[in-house]
């Protein structure tokens, strides 16, 4: 026959051990869940992280491209500069010779004079030549531009320093027409320079 107590303590125990187990159990679930999360966060902290690496990437790749192709297109445009520059001398140049011819020279700057002349409101005006193109301005040339004009006209003592064409001045100098061919040239320097850079795109 059992006894009692022996019963009661048997019947204690494996409570105890029945609470003790789901004790355990419950444990290793919240463990287990606690593992879940950490791996979960981990996970997430990777693929976040491994995101902005990529996105730091992208945009220094971008940075780096931009970079590229902003210097690229700077040499070009330095290029097309070079060349425009170029032309533009190249032209002065031509101008310049074309100007010192005794015929078509001699034409071009009585022309100039007279232009210059007609635009002053003075009634007596002075002519500043380049210094080898004085021996033109004579008297022939003189009571042509006047006549043209309606103007008087004297050779100025002043030498020029352009590389061909006139300016006209008053007498007391407070008019003055700069009818130069480096004037005239930088009227029209902008005109010119579009004209030659969209023959150069055209030409790559």
């Amino acid at each position: 026959m059992n006894n009692p107590i022996d019963s009661l303590r048997e019947a204690v125990i494996r409570d105890a051990q029945a609470q003790a187990y789901e004790i355990m159990q419950d444990a290793i679930a919240a463990g287990q869940r606690l593992a879940a999360e950490m791996d979960a966060r981990i996970a997430q902290d990777r693929s976040e992280a491994l995101a902005k690496a990529e996105q730091k990437a992208m945009q220094e790749q971008q940075r780096l491209l931009a970079s590229a192709q902003g210097k690229i297109q700077k040499e070009r445009l330095l290029e097309r500069e070079k060349r425009i520059a170029e032309v533009i001398d190249a032209a002065r140049s031509a101008l310049a010779e074309y100007a010192r011819q005794p015929g078509v020279g001699r034409d071009l700057l009585l022309k100039l004079c007279v232009e210059g002349a007609t635009a002053l409101r003075s009634e007596k005006v002075l002519l500043v030549v380049r210094p080898d193109q004085r021996s033109w301005v004579d008297t022939p040339f003189l009571l042509a531009v006047q006549q043209q004009s309606g103007k008087r006209v004297e050779l100025s003592g002043e030498n020029l320093t352009a590389i061909g064409g006139v300016i006209v001045t008053s007498l007391d100098g407070r008019e003055r027409f700069d009818n130069t061919l480096d004037n005239r040239l930088a009227r029209v320097i902008d005109d010119v320079r579009a004209m030659i850079w969209t023959r150069i795109s055209h030409a790559r």
